[in-house]
């Protein structure tokens, strides 16, 4: 989606723009992958922060079972992980 797109490649006004046109936060990729999800994983703290702030889910799981926290976890972004457990992310959640 717009969404994942510009979360990637961290355009947060563009994130921005979705976001205020009540964009699906959730919606989920060809792997079942959210935009937080993709943020996360390009390490793109900004538009993780604002995609939290706006209500996005950090539990939804990818077709491989991983969560945004098992991402930052992989990649020791500790200020990722620290804004994703403070949303109530699973600290308990299993991968496949």
């Amino acid at each position: 989606s717009a969404l994942h797109l510009a979360c990637a490649n961290g355009h947060e006004d563009m994130v921005k723009l979705l976001l205020d046109r009540k964009c699906q936060l959730n919606l989920r990729d060809g792997e079942d992958r959210t935009a937080l999800v993709k943020a996360v994983q390009c390490q793109e703290e900004a538009c993780v922060t604002l995609l939290l702030e706006h209500g996005a889910d950090p539990n939804l799981k990818d077709n491989k079972g991983n969560t945004a926290l098992h991402y930052a976890a992989r990649e020791e972004i500790l200020s990722i992980a620290e804004k994703l457990l403070l949303k109530n992310a699973n600290i308990e959640a299993k991968n496949l």
